[in-house]
């Protein structure tokens, strides 16, 4: 019997390898799990974090998308897409141009149209305006905003461990993103209507990098495919540490409600 794939997409500043215990569990539950690092995403370890810097700034949503998409095109089954964060909004154009079986998004950034000026989230990303009116690389943010702002509910050691993972972002991805009116290939908006699998849409009450609000709007988007939840007191990080059994445990139920857990877990 054919396993049921499971696409994971990262977010910002991060990579592949940061799925790694979040895999060890989809792994463990029957699924083929795929965990690429994104185009110029290569974790520190690897030693091309000044190469990757110079080349990730000009990379656009889409092009990340159509990688994306080679990728499913290998695949045996039609993908449980599943992203974290900027992750998510490429699950979502992802899932809108081919066959998924399920969508799951985790702390979604915003499709174009979907309000964004919050005040923390204007502390956090108000900084990288200029790399992305430029489209240059955005390295990852400072100490201080990552600890109160994205990472800000979990314990002080895997605060630093992640933090010493983080890689260069595309400056022209979040000029697509968050500047999406500018943008004449609108490369950030969502066609909610071509993703025809079911949604589930998990946010963190205390998340100060993409708030609740906006994945809550978003599962809206998706109608009665849409499922929203909201973990009481995570942060952004909910794929790691603390919240991880939280977060995998609403995606079992929501799994087990679409019929999506494979026969031999």
């Amino acid at each position: 019997m054919t396993r049921q794939d499971v696409l994971l997409i990262h977010g910002t500043w991060c990579n592949g390898e940061n799925w790694s215990e979040f895999a060890t569990e989809l792994e463990s539950r029957g699924f083929v799990v795929h965990a690429p690092s994104l185009r110029h995403h290569a974790a520190p370890s690897q030693g091309r974090s000044r190469e990757d810097a110079q080349r990730v700034g000009k990379v656009g949503l889409l092009d990340f998308v159509a990688d994306l998409e080679q990728l499913v095109a290998t695949m045996n089954t039609p993908p449980i897409v599943i992203g974290h964060s900027l992750g998510a909004l490429y699950a979502q154009l992802l899932a809108a141009r081919v066959p998924t079986s399920g969508v799951v998004l985790l702390g979604p950034a915003p499709a174009a149209g979907i309000h964004a000026l919050y005040p923390s989230m204007i502390r956090l990303w108000g900084r990288y305006l200029p790399q992305w009116l430029a489209g240059k690389p955005m390295y990852p943010v400072s100490w201080t905003p990552w600890e109160q702002l994205i990472c800000n509910g979990q314990p002080p050691a895997i605060r630093q461990s992640y933090y010493r993972s983080l890689c260069a972002e595309s400056g022209t991805a979040y000029r697509q993103m968050a500047l999406w009116f500018l943008d004449p290939k609108r490369s950030a908006r969502v066609d909610f209507s071509a993703v025809r699998a079911p949604v589930l849409v998990v946010t963190g009450s205390k998340d100060r990098c993409t708030m609740p609000q906006i994945g809550r709007t978003t599962a809206t988007r998706y109608g009665q495919r849409g499922t929203y939840i909201e973990l009481d007191g995570s942060d952004h990080m909910m794929t790691i540490g603390q919240y991880l059994p939280t977060t995998l445990a609403a995606i079992d139920t929501w799994l087990n409600t679409h019929s999506l857990v494979p026969e031999q877990a």
